[in-house]
């Protein structure tokens, strides 16, 4: 006696249709927080940038407005032999913040360290 399939197999695509959805909605997550960690650090990078050529250009104290102006926090700023090393910190993006909040964590910050000297005159 044979028996037919179809009656056993009701529902099947349903439940692969929800696990594939799952699956998708999960790794877009992990892929939007991978893009927005690395935009972050690339904003951290370019305030560095351009707070350690103000602290080159002017000194520390106008490194700072800088840093505040591109929406970073300068951590350290220091002369080394003519060059000027800032480390600056931008907040995470606010999705970021967000999770880690949630899940009991304090919220990321990235910090960027950059270089920069005088030009002779």
């Amino acid at each position: 006696m044979v028996m037919s399939r179809v009656c056993c197999d009701r529902g099947v695509g349903t439940v692969l249709g929800l696990a594939l959805g799952l699956v998708l909605l999960t790794s877009g997550a992990v892929v939007w927080a991978l893009v927005a960690i690395a935009v972050g650090h690339q904003r951290a990078a370019v305030a560095a940038d351009l707070t350690a050529v103000a602290a080159a250009a002017r000194g520390c104290a106008d490194a700072e407005r800088v840093a505040v102006a591109q929406g970073a926090v300068s951590v350290a700023c220091r002369t080394e032999g003519g060059d000027a090393v800032v480390t600056v910190a931008v907040p995470a993006p606010e999705f970021l913040a967000r999770v880690a909040r949630w899940s009991g964590h304090e919220a990321p910050v990235l910090a960027s360290t950059s270089r920069a000297g005088r030009l002779p005159d």
